[in-house]
């Protein structure tokens, strides 16, 4: 028992725990009137609701915060709805708060909107629609719409003076059969009432005997000739004299109802248009005072007779400024019926040759045509050579319209500058131009033409007055599609083209490109090119397209197809993409991937392959002369330079800015190695003869030391320079003639024979110069 009292206890304590920690949940209306003129102030009217549970009541003082002032509502409750009027600022509509208890934590829903007062209802029309049941149904309309919600009550008073109401959200309400009495007198009246105001409608009276709804008429009949409704209609205990009907017809190219009032039993419609289908429907009252008209009957249709046709045929023509007549199409707007006033059996064209002669042909009926090309009736072959003019006219059962000439465009005709603005909005296209006035004053009219460039497509035009500077395209335009419009003078006797341009209803993202490549790839460099979109398939104006490695884009003019893709690494692969961009934004990009070249080895590389080691070779050679003459070693040493394997390399071709002109002419002379032979010693055979080492083209004269050219007498003696083979190295230095170089001058010191007494043969002699043994 102790523990079901703390179990209790706690339960309370937890309650109002869970109470005091409740927010306020309150939603704040506030609304003003916006058909009163707008004052300094402005009158505004807030009313609460609670989201709190129905039967609970949070202590909650309610403010109302402007920026000057602070409202209390009355009541601390916060399950109550209130209506308080305040009177604020025009300024601080929009910055009205609300907080519960003065805590700005606790802050409430505020919704501040414009709306208007009720106007006054119609009177409300009653009638019993069920005789089984016998409920009274009355309606009326609202006569403007508030904006904000607004309660309707149908209050009606009976015949012993009380008053009853119904609510109804809607612009009708019933009274039950247990709410009133039979044959008696009843008046019915509506208000209606939202938080800015209330009104009322004219009150209705009438006879709950009296305002059973009647049938509709029966037995309707409706004639063409002439065009007359006949109906008849049943009312008890009533005379034909004492029932008023009303007649409600249109054509059926106008579907506004015409209406025409007290009649009996028939109506004939004076003057109706030829070929026309009328639509009629009729209903009636049996007289009562309260007049509770029966519901329509069903709507009956008929045409009027053919008669002959009035007005001319629209006709155009799709020659370009500059074309030939003879691949022209012509075309023409089907005939209104209106105008046509019977079926077109066909179409006669009538060509005007340059010779005088009329050729004639007639088009059938479209019946036999494309469905897609039955909106657009032209000429289905091109004209002659040498036409003139065209007349085109429309043939009924009841005759044939007058003939409409068709003036073609004039080719080579200096035009004036025109400034033509074609602007898209949603299934429309607004054309506007500029041009000068004193063109515009021999000009009948002007023609725009426009034309989807995405098949199929059929030529279109409107003709505008020659006062007006734009007109608005409309009809079956379709969004996403290029049009071509292009505007036309018409003169006495010809048309002039004056300008066009490409324009779109409403524009998209364009599509991916077609195709892209890349092509002259090098190891730093490519090209890229992509296929431009076709403009039947663009679904906008390309404003430019975006080219990009990885993420990161540049923009190229729409006019161009191909980008130079520059510092570039050698060796990678790249991904590279294109997209188009237009008004409506980027569309989906083309990927595609490529590998750039290995760096090719240049000129300068070549050159630094090769002569950098013969560099090395010939200082070699020169450190070591150095230090052969550093050690009175002064064997001349052919230079390799003058070598005919040196020459033949081409050098001057390979490296022409290593070596000096100068350099390239040199000359040395002829070597020979010769032996102090007897006369007596045999001749060596031919092919053993001592050879000449030939390190240039040119020979060179050479002067023999005096040792070697002497006999054995001491007597000077010519000799022939043998060739052959030296015996004895140590007499290597004495044997060997002397070389005499065109880049150097003889030594005249007179050190000859101490030169050639010195023993000094290098490495470098031995591996150019033959080593040969005398015979």
């Amino acid at each position: 028992m102790a523990w079901r009292k703390v179990k209790v206890h706690f339960i309370i304590i937890l309650y109002l725990w869970i109470c005091s920690q409740a927010s306020c949940e309150v939603v704040l209306n506030c609304w003003w009137n916006q058909a009163l003129p707008v004052a300094r102030n402005v009158s505004v009217v807030c009313h609460t609701s609670s989201l709190a549970r129905a039967n609970s009541c949070d202590v909650c003082q309610l403010n109302v915060i402007t920026q000057d002032h602070r409202h209390q509502f009355p009541s601390t409750c916060a399950s109550t709805n209130e209506t308080i009027s305040l009177s604020i600022a025009t300024e601080d509509i929009e910055n009205i708060r609300c907080t519960c208890n003065g805590n700005t934590a606790e802050t409430c829903n505020v919704t501040v909107r414009g709306g208007y007062p009720p106007s006054p209802p119609s009177r409300p029309v009653c009638a019993v629609e069920d005789l089984e049941v016998e409920d009274i149904s009355c309606s009326w309309t609202k006569s403007n719409e508030p904006m904000i919600p607004t309660v309707y009550t149908l209050h009606w008073k009976d015949y012993d003076g009380k008053i009853k109401s119904r609510e109804s959200s809607s612009e009708s309400a019933v009274i039950k059969r247990t709410e009133y009495m039979k044959s008696t007198s009843t008046t019915a009246w509506v208000t209606a009432k939202n938080v800015l105001g209330s009104a009322q409608s004219e009150k209705s009276d009438f006879n709950t005997g009296h305002i059973k709804r009647p049938d509709p008429p029966y037995n309707i009949k409706l004639t063409s000739v002439p065009l007359e409704l006949i109906w008849d209609m049943y009312c008890d205990g009533l005379g034909p004299l004492d029932k008023s009907c009303q007649v409600q017809y249109h054509e059926n190219s106008h579907m506004d109802w015409i209406e025409v009032g007290d009649r009996q039993v028939t109506y004939v419609l004076d003057d109706p248009q030829p070929f026309t289908e009328y639509s009629f429907r009729v209903r009636c009252h049996c007289g009562h005072e309260e007049k509770v008209m029966s519901s329509w009957s069903s709507v009956y249709s008929v045409r009027t007779p053919p008669a002959a046709p009035v007005g001319q045929l629209d006709v155009w023509s799709d020659c370009a400024p500059n074309s030939d007549k003879s691949s022209c199409n012509v075309y023409w707007k089907e005939m209104p019926l209106s105008q046509a006033r019977g079926d077109v059996i066909s179409y006669i064209v009538t060509l005007q040759l340059e010779n005088g002669t009329q050729f004639t042909r007639q088009r059938r009926d479209t019946e036999s045509q494309h469905p897609a090309e039955q909106s657009c009736l032209r000429l289905s072959v091109p004209l002659k050579p040498g036409v003139m003019g065209v007349f085109v006219s429309a043939n009924t059962s009841m005759g044939t319209s007058d003939p409409t000439f068709m003036p073609f465009a004039v080719r080579g005709q200096t035009t004036p500058e025109v400034n033509l603005s074609v602007i898209g909005e949603n299934q429309m296209l607004l054309v506007s131009w500029a041009v000068h006035p004193q063109f515009s004053e021999s000009v009948l009219e002007y023609v725009v033409q426009h034309v989807s460039v995405v098949p199929p497509s059929c030529l279109n035009w409107v003709r505008v007055n020659r006062t007006q500077r734009s007109v608005t395209l409309k009809g079956d335009l379709r969004n996403y599609t290029a049009y071509n419009v292009s505007l036309f003078a018409v003169f006495n006797n010809h048309s002039t083209f004056l300008s066009s341009e490409i324009a779109y209803t409403l524009e998209g993202v364009p599509p991916e490109v077609p195709e892209i490549s890349v092509n002259n790839i090098s190891h730093s460099s490519a090209t890229l090119t992509w296929s431009p979109i076709p403009v039947n398939e663009s679904k906008g104006v390309i404003l430019h397209y975006l080219v990009g490695i990885k993420e990161t884009g540049s923009k190229i003019s729409s006019d161009r197809t191909s980008v130079l893709l520059s510092e570039l690494q050698p060796a990678q692969q790249y991904q590279v993409w294109v997209s188009a961009v237009s008004a409506a934004g980027e569309g989906n990009r083309r990927y595609t991937t490529f590998s750039t070249n290995e760096k090719d080895r240049d000129v300068n590389t070549i050159l630094f392959a090769v002569f950098i080691p013969l560099l090395m070779f010939l200082v070699l050679v020169w450190v070591f002369t150095l230090v052969c003459k550093a050690t009175l070693c002064f064997v001349k040493i052919p230079d390799p330079i003058n070598s005919k394997t040196f020459k033949h390399m081409n050098i001057q071709h390979v490296w022409p800015r290593l070596c000096s002109p100068s350099e390239l002419t040199l000359k040395i002379s002829e070597l020979e190695i010769v032996e102090n032979l007897d006369p007596n010693t045999p001749t060596p055979p031919s092919e053993t003869e001592s050879e000449n080492i030939l390190i240039d083209v040119e020979p060179q004269n050479f002067q023999v030391p005096d040792e070697l050219g002497k006999t054995s007498e001491g007597g000077d003696q010519p000799e022939e320079s043998n060739r052959g083979n030296i015996s004895k190295p140590d007499t290597w230095a004495k044997e060997y003639s002397e070389m005499v170089d065109t880049d150097e001058e003889k030594d005249d010191d007179g050190d000859d024979d101490e030169w050639w007494h010195q023993q000094c043969v290098s490495d470098y002699e031995r591996h150019f110069l033959p080593s040969v043994k005398a015979n």
